[in-house]
């Protein structure tokens, strides 16, 4: 447990200012909900400027066995690391937050770790108007570009192009022996950032996805992409899953063109309305949006085009593929396949970036939860069938919201489990949801993405202990003597 010798090191190292044990500043980076249930105070909180820092940070750690946890902004995963004991030493990049270059004619930018979604918007709406940067959906303004590509996360064209790890290119990374590397193309001292793979294997796919546990990144290049003017939203209801995962996949498989002006699809079910409001003032139940007309089930495909041309067919080419599969054999409730007629400013808030589509969840109780699971994007009704009739026998709303990934070729599969974070006997029923459907879900070879640390890695390793194993060893090899935190992946 580091004592007052650590934090005079932290001190010599980034000033009195930066660096601090007072138990009110420490305290604050604890956080309970969103992405996980699991958090510690850290002992020390230091926050450095630059990379330099940084590597005399994990130098000194490493030699005295301090454990160390690096967070961008603690906001991307849903709440602060560390999540195991001990604590320690918490590296709060968030003072790291130049955007250092743009590159338009490479397409890509580069940044610090504290640069958040907020920020970077702003800047290239103001500098570079015609290209937007991947920024994920629904996280908020202050939550970081680093924090949700290092966890390869949801962009807001991930529907598009694929998963967000796929947008970064090349990375700057500092381990606790000191080392600094740089990945890709980066590698040769007079290279742009342009080619991901590097000087042979690819040892920049290895770090991301650790979530802090090999080394702490310092810079990253990411791609940016068109940001035409021609947007618009496209909804359709539908009566239970199936049908709207059939239609949406028919649609995801038009590659080369309409599948990749959806940069965002998109849906789940109407019982996302209610968890949006605070329980007691909740204006309407379900019984009344099924009066009105609307489907318990719906999909959003967000268009982006180039020309008023392009968007046209985009959306008639949706809409004729609904009506014809409303017609088919194959649609299970035709009666409910029905397009959503939505008013200019429903369309004009899904469109504004960076939104905050997942904040009112948490007006519903004291805490929600998202947990989230990857399956094909075929299996993804099957996924939230079984999902749903869980958190109902555990006296949950059944609320699930699922994302395409890359044109169809999987699905981001989130319950939202809204519940009261201040009762024990709520957080013990969570944990039950959790671990019965885990144990379902790796059974149909469905993969967790941002593992709870207790219940969804234990479980996956299980199962998956040749992959364990190597892990374990590079893990070694980037940090010997096992100061970075285990993270929601367990690692030791």
């Amino acid at each position: 447990m580091p004592d007052n010798k650590d934090l005079e090191a932290m001190i010599g190292i980034v000033g009195k200012k930066y660096a601090s044990n007072n138990k009110a500043i420490t305290a604050s980076y604890l956080a309970k909900s969103v992405m996980g249930l699991e958090s510690q105070i850290p002992d020390i909180v230091v926050r450095p400027k630059y990379m330099e820092e940084i590597r005399k940070i994990l130098v000194y750690c490493s030699s005295e066995k301090v454990a160390v946890s690096p967070i961008s902004a603690g906001l991307s995963g849903g709440f602060s690391c560390p999540t195991i004991k001990p604590a320690g030493i918490l590296i709060d990049l968030s003072r790291m937050n130049r955007i250092i270059e743009v590159d338009e004619e490479n397409r890509y930018v580069v940044v610090e770790p504290g640069v958040t979604n907020g920020q970077i918007w702003a800047f290239m709406l103001k500098h570079h108007p015609d290209w937007a940067p991947p920024i994920p959906d629904g996280a908020p303004p202050a939550a970081t570009v680093m924090g949700d590509a290092i966890d390869r996360g949801f962009s807001l064209y991930t529907s598009s192009v694929g998963p967000q790890g796929d947008n970064f290119m090349c990375a700057e990374i500092v381990f606790p022996n000191g080392d600094i590397l740089r990945t890709g193309s980066w590698a040769l001292p007079f290279a742009k950032p342009f080619y991901k793979y590097g000087l042979g294997p690819d040892i920049w796919s290895t770090i991301m996805g650790s979530q802090g546990t090999m080394g702490v990144i310092t810079k990253i290049a990411v791609k940016i992409y068109p940001h035409p003017k021609f947007k618009t939203l496209v909804n359709w209801g539908m009566g239970n899953p199936y049908d709207m995962q059939d239609v949406t996949f028919d649609l995801g498989k038009l590659e080369f063109g309409v599948a990749h002006n959806t940069v965002m699809v998109q849906g789940g079910n109407y019982g996302i309305v209610m968890c949006r409001w605070p329980k007691d003032k909740i204006p309407h139940d379900l019984e009344f949006f099924k009066n009105k007309g609307y489907s318990e089930w719906w999909m959003n495909w967000e268009i982006w085009a180039q020309s008023q041309k392009e968007l046209d067919h985009c959306v008639d080419t949706i809409n004729t593929y609904c009506s014809n599969y409303r017609k088919s054999t194959r649609c299970r409730d035709p009666d409910q396949m029905i397009p959503q007629e939505l008013h200019p400013k429903q369309i004009a808030s899904r469109l504004k970036k960076p939104n905050k589509i997942a904040v009112p969840y948490s007006l519903w109780e004291a805490g929600f939860l998202f947990i989230t699971w990857y399956t094909p994007w075929n299996e993804c009704a099957h996924f939230a069938e079984m999902y749903n009739s869980v958190l109902e026998n555990h006296g949950f709303a059944p609320v699930m919201w699922i994302a395409s990934i890359e044109r169809c070729r999987q699905a981001l599969c989130m319950p939202i489990i809204c519940f009261d974070s201040t009762k024990d006997e709520d957080i013990e029923r969570v944990q039950e949801v959790n671990r019965e459907t885990t144990e379902y879900s790796l059974k149909q070879g469905w993969l967790n993405y941002r593992p709870d640390p207790y219940i969804h890695a234990p479980l996956m390793y299980s199962q998956a202990a040749m992959y364990w194993k190597y892990l374990r060893k590079i893990k070694k090899m980037f940090d010997p003597n096992m100061i970075m935190h285990p993270g929601r992946l367990a690692l030791p």
